[in-house]
């Protein structure tokens, strides 16, 4: 990523953020309005309370936009610059995210799907080395490498796991990816 997509992208991010407090604080008040006014002034109670709905929907479209673009950037090494995308990636590396990880390879594990289980089949060994090393707590994960495997497990499209059009090599290799990611807890001092 280059340093002008990365402005842009925090920019971007900026306006959204501003976007949503915006569309939000903007869409309770018109709502608070709406309610006074019900009491006070009926005839504007109806549209100060559709407008409250417009606007705190248009608030919420914002933040929508701004959660799908920090998951974006995350697959991004060069945007971790950007505090809210590294805090993003962060929260997929806890051990907490890491155990449901484990938990959901190990059920893949048991039960794979007719679609991919050739697959599976082929890198069980792998997919097993993996689930341990999440579930091992004096290993770190490196956010973007939780990042991976959380797209590994829930991307229908881009993950070699689900996706069966994908080639089985891809499944081995962000596999490998991914454990590149673990290193050895460092203790508190």
């Amino acid at each position: 990523m280059h340093a002008r997509r990365l402005d842009e992208a925090s920019e971007q991010l900026r306006e959204l953020r501003h976007e949503v407090w915006e569309g939000l604080g903007l869409g309770a008040l018109a709502l608070g309005l709406a309610v006074a006014a019900a009491e006070f002034r009926p005839a504007l109670a109806v549209p100060l309370f559709f407008g409250g709905l417009v606007v705190g929907g248009l608030g919420m479209r914002a933040l929508l936009r701004r959660s799908e673009l920090v998951e974006r950037l995350a697959g991004e090494r060069d945007a971790y610059a950007i505090p809210e995308v590294l805090a993003w990636a962060s929260r997929e590396a806890t051990m907490e995210r890491r155990q449901t990880y484990a938990a959901l390879l190990r059920d893949t594990l048991k039960r794979p799907g007719l679609l991919y289980e050739a697959r599976v089949l082929a890198a069980a060994e792998e997919l097993e080395a993996l689930a341990s090393e999440l579930d091992d707590e004096e290993l770190e994960l490196d956010p973007a490498r939780a990042v991976a495997c959380m797209r590994l497990l829930s991307d229908v499209f881009g993950s070699p796991l689900l996706n069966s059009a994908l080639p089985p090599e891809d499944l081995r290799s962000r596999i490998v990816q991914i454990r590149s990611g673990f290193k050895a807890r460092r203790l508190a001092a």
